[in-house]
């Protein structure tokens, strides 16, 4: 068995001694101040599938502001890469609807994520006992968007590679299994494509 709180691995018995602790030593305790690199470092680790990482800033009260600095650049840099993809059309576009699109472009991305992890979280905690909370998936997977700074050029990369962190996410927080927690990250992610291709005609 694996303890739900260190991790641990355990036959009979288990003396848990709790979370693990952040250290100034090896660079996983925020600074006291300005943390924006430290929660870059974060963020690589957290793509990197650093299970300690995902528990480290899913507790993390500070890190919500700099997730949503992470997730608001990359949208906004996927959004000017689709811009630049259409290089034919580049010379028409006007600056006030490039901006308003970038707008709009966010408002989608915010109301599609939220909904994709507001579903899979109901799913975890009614069909397979998850114990975790909304805002301690919703820290990480914040971090875990930069993925999709390959989406202008490699979108099934960037497709897979979020699967894959929201799985791991969903079992560190979650405590469900690895494989639940892949089959409701892709499930739900492919429904919400599936519906707004048939709404809209697009993908967002």
């Amino acid at each position: 068995m694996v303890c739900g709180v260190c991790r641990t691995e355990y036959l009979a018995s288990h003396d848990c001694p709790g979370p693990p602790v952040a250290s100034a030593a090896d660079g996983t305790a925020p600074p006291a101040s300005f943390a924006l690199f430290y929660y870059l470092k974060e963020t690589w680790r957290i793509v990197r599938w650093d299970d300690a990482a995902i528990r480290r800033i899913a507790a993390d009260p500070r890190a919500l502001p700099y997730g949503l600095l992470v997730w608001a650049l990359t949208n906004i840099f996927v959004y000017g890469g689709s811009i630049l993809v259409q290089s034919d059309r580049v010379h028409h576009l006007v600056g006030w609807r490039v901006a308003a699109g970038a707008i709009v472009a966010l408002v989608a991305s915010a109301i599609l994520g939220l909904l994709q992890i507001g579903i899979c979280h109901l799913f975890a905690k009614w069909f397979f006992a998850g114990d975790g909370h909304f805002i301690n998936l919703l820290r990480p997977l914040l971090f875990a968007t930069i993925v999709y700074v390959f989406s202008p050029i490699l979108s099934i990369v960037s497709a897979l590679a979020w699967i894959a962190v929201v799985m791991m996410v969903f079992e560190e927080v979650h405590k469900i299994e690895p494989l639940t927690a892949f089959l409701l990250s892709a499930g739900v992610g492919l429904g919400i494509r599936i519906v707004e291709y048939l709404l809209t005609g697009h993908i967002f």
